[in-house]
This record gives C-alpha cells, sequence and structure tokens, in this order.
C-alpha cells in the first residue's frame, strides 16, 4: 500500500468503525425494545375467541407438528382452521385425520387462485372470511409452538394495546447450508434496521412483522382491508405490519425464540430459493435500495476481512488500518454471536459471517434476475409481474 493511500484508507476505516459501533447501539436498542413489550407472564386479561389460521399448500412433512403444537394451546377458547392451497401431497389427508379426533381443527380447501393474488395471501384471504374469533392468529405449517405461546402473546397485545403482535421466532437448523444461510433473518433485522426508532417515531417504513406468526385485533385487520389490499406482495408481512401502523395502529414485535420454533426450508437448495423469493420484494422491488443494500453489507461485514487478510498476508498488521480491521472483524463475530445466544442458533454462525454476507449478496441478486426476468417461483407457481400487475 502506497503511503499516498494510507490517510484516505485510515479515513475509510474511521467511518466503518463508527458504523460498526452504531449498528451495536441499534442492536442493543431493538433488543431493548423486544424486552419492554414481552408480557408479564400472569395470562390473558381477558378471554375472546382466538382463531389460528393456517395456509397450507404441500407441507406434509410440517403439518401434524404445527397442529398438534396449536391444539396442546393452554388458551381456553380456540378454533384451528386449516385451508388446503391445492396441496398434490398429503397434507389434507393429515388434517383430516387430525381433524376427526378434535372439533376444534377444521379443514378448508381452498379456492383456484385468481389471477393478480400471490397464494399465500389467497389462502389468508379466505381464512379470514371463515374466522369467527376476536383473535385472528396466522401462523405457518412449518412452525411449532410451546403450549402458552397463544395467551402468552394475548397477553402481550392487551398489556401493550396491540392491534397487531408478531415474532421473531427461533430458526431451526437441519444442515450446514441453512446455518449459513438462514441466520441473517434476525440479525438482518436486529442489527441493521432501526426497529426501536420505527415504534418510538411512528414511522410506517420502519415497522415489522414475520410471516410465521402474526396476531391481530380482528377490528384492526379489517380496518386495514387485511390481506385483500396486498394481493400482489410476497412480503405480505411487512407490508400489513406498515398498513396497520398507518392507520395509527400500535404493532408490537416480541422475541419468540422461547414461543415458536419455525422450519423455514429444509436443505441450502431451497433455503436460497425460499430466500431469493422474498429478498426484493422485501424492499418494494427499489433497484437503488437494493443495489444499496448490497454495497452496505460488503462495506460493513466483508471490508474488514480483506483488509485484515491484506495485513497478514503482506507482514503489516502492526499498522493502524490493519489493526482497526482485526478489531471490527472481533466487533462484528460479537454481535453476530449476541444474536445467535439470544436466538439459539447454532454459536459457530457467528464466526461463519463472511459466509452468510457473502450469501446473502449473492441471493439478493438472485432475487432481482428471478423478479426482473424468469419470474419467481415457490410451491409449484411461477409469478411474473406485468404491466403493475401479478400473474401466474
Amino acid at each position: 500500500m502506497s503511503g499516498g493511500m494510507t490517510p484516505s484508507l485510515l479515513g475509510y476505516q474511521v467511518a466503518l468503525t463508527i458504523v460498526l459501533l452504531l449498528v451495536g447501539i441499534n442492536l442493543i436498542a431493538n433488543l431493548r425494545m423486544l424486552g419492554r413489550a414481552a408480557p408479564h407472564g400472569t395470562g390473558p386479561s381477558a378471554v375472546w375467541l382466538a382463531s389460528v389460521l393456517i395456509p397450507a399448500r404441500n407441507e406434509a412433512r410440517n403439518i401434524r407438528r404445527c397442529l398438534e403444537s396449536i391444539l396442546a394451546q393452554d388458551y381456553p377458547l380456540l378454533e384451528v382452521l386449516v385451508l388446503d392451497d391445492g396441496s398434490t401431497d398429503a397434507t389434507a389427508e393429515i388434517v383430516a385425520d387430525i381433524a376427526r379426533h378434535d372439533p376444534r381443527l377444521r379443514l378448508v380447501h381452498g379456492q383456484p387462485l385468481p389471477q393478480g393474488w400471490m397464494g399465500k395471501n389467497y389462502a389468508c384471504h379466505q381464512l379470514a372470511r371463515l374466522a369467527r374469533g376476536d383473535w385472528l392468529l396466522f401462523t405457518d405449517a412449518d412452525t411449532d409452538h410451546r403450549p402458552s405461546t397463544l395467551s402468552w402473546a394475548i397477553e402481550a397485545a392487551q398489556q401493550n394495546g396491540a392491534d397487531l403482535v408478531s415474532m421473531i421466532p427461533r430458526t431451526i437448523t437441519h444442515s450446514l447450508g441453512e446455518e449459513l444461510v438462514l441466520p441473517i433473518i434476525p440479525f438482518g433485522l436486529l442489527g441493521c434496521f432501526p426497529l426501536a426508532l420505527g415504534e418510538r417515531l411512528h414511522l410506517p417504513s420502519l415497522a415489522m412483522a414475520l410471516g410465521p406468526f402474526m396476531l391481530f385485533r380482528r377490528e384492526a385487520y379489517h380496518r386495514v382491508g387485511g390481506h385483500s389490499v396486498l394481493r400482489a406482495a410476497i412480503a405480505e408481512d411487512v407490508m400489513l405490519a406498515r398498513e396497520v401502523r398507518r392507520s395509527r395502529g400500535r404493532v408490537v414485535l416480541l422475541d419468540g425464540a422461547e414461543q415458536v420454533d419455525v422450519h423455514f426450508y429444509r436443505g441450502f437448495r431451497e433455503s436460497w430459493h425460499g430466500l431469493a423469493k422474498s429478498a426484493f420484494a422485501a424492499l418494494n422491488y427499489r433497484l437503488f435500495a437494493s443495489l444499496l443494500m448490497v454495497i452496505f453489507y460488503g462495506f460493513l461485514f466483508l471490508w474488514p476481512l480483506a483488509l485484515f487478510v491484506d495485513g497478514l498476508s503482506q507482514g503489516k498488521m502492526g499498522e493502524t488500518t490493519s489493526r482497526l480491521a482485526l478489531f471490527q472483524l472481533f466487533l462484528n463475530s460479537g454481535l453476530w454471536y449476541a444474536v445467535a445466544v439470544r436466538f439459539r442458533l447454532p454459536r459457530r454462525t457467528a464466526f461463519l459471517y463472511p459466509l452468510t454476507i457473502v450469501l446473502t449478496i449473492l441471493i439478493m441478486l438472485d432475487s432481482i434476475r428471478q423478479a426482473v426476468f424468469s419470474g419467481i417461483g415457490w410451491k409449484g407457481r411461477v409469478y411474473h409481474m406485468h404491466d403493475g400487475s401479478l400473474r401466474h
């Protein structure tokens, strides 16, 4: 490295260190926000019928575990509706078998998917029209709930005056490939997204919810138009949270690591496709914002590693820039480790984060490619944006 470049590089390193410290402060603020919203554990102050609504398409490997956990809830007033969205596996048969032994469970056969709708959104729309509860819990078939989860969430909603309660669940991984890809979900949310600031300023653009667990007050869900106003949205969970906050409703996000497990995907390939399906959509198909995210992640998490390797290979570890790079690596690992511990992820993911970031960048680029050129494929359907409308 030439002497003329050193001051400029040092300036970049100082700026990066400041940004990383801000990420750490943001992470602490977000974790404190999750803690403040947690219920006291005394149970709901009032009990009203809760409808648990589960859209399911080819979920034979997950649906029994999910339903057994839902039907074991300690909440006393419960109905469970599962919509079979044209499954070609044994999903419907498994649900029907369980329903024969528990009258609280009902199997619904979904209608054909109209043009302009995402499959999950239309399934949830149909379920909401059939639900009788004052509370509407939309949850995914790949989740596993503790017996007290619904009571805990309703207590949190009552305690916080919330119209929508969502949770960051514990992500269950089954392979190294999933361990490399999936930690970006909790870390990206808590480290790089100013959730606490958004809550304090009541900014709709900074509202967040996650599809595996979305508990609405019935009135609030219908006030914003439900899933029908977001027919084509792939990231419908985020969009619904923003609609609730835009209507001056209260959105509360909880630490659900001790309440809900989610088996998002199985294997590296399915994880890649699952995240690529929604990565570009989560940023509202904004190309500039997506590319800015790619650059930001690269600068924040990969640049220190590149400088450290360069300093180590050239025997320049005594230089200030190399020492700062080493400090940044330790700081990054500490941030990722904190998230791994809080959400019960494998601890080694904290030290494999550079691979996670490389894969996240590639997934985002693939998500852009799919949306622009080949269409977004998921669960046997391919969606295309055509003249501003969704086609399948």
